[in-house]
């Protein structure tokens, strides 16, 4: 079998369903779950994902970290840095070992306003006050010991201080002191409508931040622990300044800045504040609820489930995060894809009751969609934690604030204490081969040296391994444990031979060669939406005597005479796959194309449906070709596809009574095209050499196929004419062999394609899919 020709195999129209899909285990919420796999990362300390099929919405793809935060091993930390500050889950983890911790796994935490990165809720980190949060209800709570609880908010910010007024009630002009108090609405919130009163220090910003004319009195507290905001504490100060008609107040390290906007109802006070003058304030919690024992906390913006019950509404499909606490104090973090083909998102009521079957009694729902993040680290593999999910927008979002799970750097020495063996769960039918891979960590699973070489052992005897950790699956359908050892320390993997409910999908669904050529036919086999690793030896492969040969391997030689038909045959647990094969392909001719050089490109194509004729038996080969008849050529390529079912682009110039409405809106649907504005696709304006490679990139992402680069890449004489935004797909189908440069050497990427050049790159392409070669 030529190796150098072997690609992922492309999902087509023939399948077969070996039984039915009932899932490997149900959860409520998610659906049915075909890959549910656990890796234990630190004491106490699992990573976990899973892939399933939920009923109503398709694909489903959950990332969670479950943690024992009570036990002592590992710390529960809200990050949020400056509150007018934002940044991304990994930025924050980054950060956060800077300061001399090791992150496990962090999420991302409360809703936040987008312009100023203020948080919804309540939050405190090591026992300080970082925000009251614009609109605190709800926050999840850890105690110094890590034991987490759900606590409401009810705090009240007091001020206490002198003020200078004018006495002439003796007929002589005093100026005399008195005491005032007044309520503090915002802590660390931005000025808004509500023209309240507002507190601020350096968990705020460097400056108020402030417009406009308002009243900002400084206060010095003398160090920066006097300036930390408690529950149930006091702090004190000495009024530095009383600023009129200010705005943007520097804040200084050990200051705390009361601000409010000129007129507002606090505004006389804050102007008679005296300098130097004692000023106290204070946090009090009004129902008593626990929140003075918090060490971390974090707002969060919908309860899904109290006490058991389940206490939210809502069908919208969202990227979702989540934080949980089950009935013996564990607590996960939780993420699930949305708004991607292989993972649709959750509603409010489905992520609750996903959570539930989770074991949590409590969980709460925090901020999605663009902004869902997990990451974590997996030991002996990786030294930092690592996005684990696809965020929907394609990166990370900046975000206010996030949760992690970390513990004290430096301890862990050098010594090999854990193997850790990967992947965690694969699937894979009877005969196929898995890569067993070993990688040591030390008593706080970070990765150091391999102790000696690993053996490897399969339990029960189902299958068999290799020295280097190859596996080959055996025969018996179930979860089979493999265990590595190195020196005195082992680890487990597992696995999970699959035999039943299956779907198969061969990488070609007709076959079309010439005599003496070769078909390397793979097969796509599938577990509900998980890929499970499969061998050309797990099949039976025969064909009709007529047309060929097959090997073991799935190899089809072309007999020696054209003109022949027949099929190919392969079969899994009784199961048959039937593939056509037609050796010496059938060709149309046309008048104007008898003695063209791509004859053999077109006659093959029309023969195939593929490619039409312009009328009068003319294919006009030399005639420029437009952007929407080499869409409708690779969409002729595949077998059963109706592309009248998919969805309106709306671009203004594919008006729905033109030939190739359909085209481009299957086209846009699948990813392949894109408009050449917002609002216009130039469907009849000619394509170009470049725009071809891009539209076959785009085409073979769509079908999950990867082009073989089986040529090494070219630097031709006009590289740099070679559009940025095309570079890297010309690159990739040159490696393919489908489309050459020139004989002078040059690309020609803004060069126009004719009729006659499109069907010979339609042709190449669809003999690399077909794994079509000679011998």
């Amino acid at each position: 079998m030529r190796k150098s020709t072997k690609f992922l195999a492309v999902a087509l129209a023939i399948a077969v369903i070996i039984a039915s899909f009932s899932g490997f285990t149900y959860y409520d919420g998610l659906g049915n779950v075909y890959l549910d796999s656990q890796k234990k990362i630190f004491d106490g300390v699992t990573y976990n994902e899973q892939i399933g099929i939920n009923s109503a919405n398709g694909l489903e793809h959950v990332f969670f970290v479950q943690a024992d935060t009570a036990s002592g091993n590992v710390t529960p930390l809200v990050f949020n840095g400056e509150v007018r500050s934002m940044a991304t889950v990994g930025t924050m983890a980054k950060y956060a070992e800077e300061q001399g911790v090791k992150v496990l796994a962090a999420i991302n935490g409360d809703l936040f306003d987008t312009a100023t990165g203020t948080p919804k809720g309540l939050v405190i980190h090591n026992g300080n006050i970082v925000t009251s949060g614009y609109a605190p209800d709800r926050v999840i709570a850890f105690d110094s010991q890590g034991k987490a609880s759900m606590q409401y908010v009810n705090l009240s910010y007091g001020l206490k201080g002198i003020l200078a007024y004018d006495d002439n009630s003796t007929g002589v002009l005093q100026k005399l002191q008195a005491p005032f108090s007044a309520k503090i609405d915002y802590y660390n919130v931005p000025h808004g409508a509500a023209k309240g009163l507002h507190l601020f220090n350096r968990h705020y910003a460097a400056s108020t931040k402030t417009a406009g004319s308002c009243i900002e009195v400084v206060v010095d507290c003398g160090s920066q622990d006097n300036m930390q905001l408690q529950i149930g504490k006091t702090i004190k100060g000495t009024v530095k300044s009383v600023n009129i008609d200010a705005h943007n107040t520097p804040i200084g390290e050990n200051q705390v800045v009361i601000s409010t906007v000129s007129g507002s109802a606090t505004a006389s006070q804050l102007y008679s504040m005296v300098v130097g003058s004692q000023v106290e304030i204070s946090v009090g919690d009004n129902a008593n609820t626990g929140l003075a024992n918090a060490k971390e906390a974090i707002g969060i913006y919908y309860s899904l489930v109290e006490n058991g019950n389940i206490v939210t509404s809502g069908a919208n499909l969202n990227p979702r995060t989540a934080v949980g606490i089950k009935s013996d104090g564990t607590v996960i973090i939780y993420a699930v894809d949305g708004r991607q083909t292989n993972s649709k998102g959750l509603s409010l009521v489905e992520l609750a009751n996903h959570m539930k079957a989770l074991g949590c009694v409590y969980a709460f729902n925090m901020d999605g969609g663009g902004s869902t993040a997990l990451y974590s680290r997996l030991p002996g593999l990786e030294n930092t934690a690592a996005i684990k999910n696809t965020p929907s927008e394609g990166a990370e979002r900046k975000v206010a604030n996030g949760l992690m799970f970390v513990y004290s750097a430096g301890s862990g020495g050098t010594t090999a204490e854990n193997l850790n063996l990967y992947p965690s769960l694969t699937l894979a039918t009877p005969k196929a081969t898995v890569q067993i891979n070993s990688y040591a960590s030390n008593k706080l699973f970070e990765k150091v040296a391999l102790p000696s070489s690993v053996t490897y052992e399969v339990e029960g005897g189902n299958g068999s391994i290799t020295s280097n950790g190859l596996y080959t699956a055996g025969d018996t359908e179930g979860k089979v444990n493999i265990t590595g050892t190195s020196g005195t320390i082992s680890g487990t993997t597992q696995v999970e031979i699959v035999k039943n409910n299956l779907t198969i999908t061969p990488s070609v669904t007709k076959l079309y060669l010439n005599a003496g050529q070769n078909s390397d036919i793979n097969m796509s086999v599938k577990s509900g939406p998980i890929n499970v690793v499969s061998s050309d030896k797990s099949f039976t492969w025969t064909c009709d005597q007529n047309i060929g040969t097959i090997n073991e391997n799935g190899l089809f030689t072309a007999g020696s005479k054209n003109a022949e038909t027949g099929n190919i045959y392969a079969t899994y647990e009784g199961y048959k796959i039937t593939i056509p094969v037609q050796v010496g392909s059938m060709s149309v001719d046309f008048n104007d194309t008898v003695n063209h050089w791509a004859k053999t490109y077109i006659g093959s194509l029309a023969a195939r449906g593929i490619a039409n004729g312009m009328g009068d038996k003319l294919y006009l080969p030399d005639a420029q070709l437009t952007r929407a008849q080499f869409l409708a050529l690779l969409a002729k390529t595949l077998d059963n596809v109706d592309v009248s079912k998919s969805k309106a682009t709306g671009f203004t110039d594919v008006p729905s009574n033109e030939w190739y409405y359909s085209y481009v809106n299957w086209g846009y649907e699948n990813g392949i095209v894109s408009g050449m504005s917002d609002t216009t696709f130039e469907p009849n304006a000619n394509i170009t050499r470049e725009q071809m490679c891009v539209m076959l990139c785009n085409f073979a992402t769509s079908q999950n196929l990867v082009l073989p680069q089986n040529t090494t890449s070219k630097n031709f004489t006009d590289q740099a004419a070679i559009s940025s935004w095309a570079s890297n797909y010309v690159n990739t189908i040159v490696g393919a062999g489908i489309i050459n440069g020139q004989p002078e050497g040059n690309f020609q990427p803004q060069g126009l394609a004719t009729r006659a050049q499109a069907a010979k790159v339609v042709y190449v392409f669809l003999n690399v899919r077909d794994g079509v070669y000679k011998k």
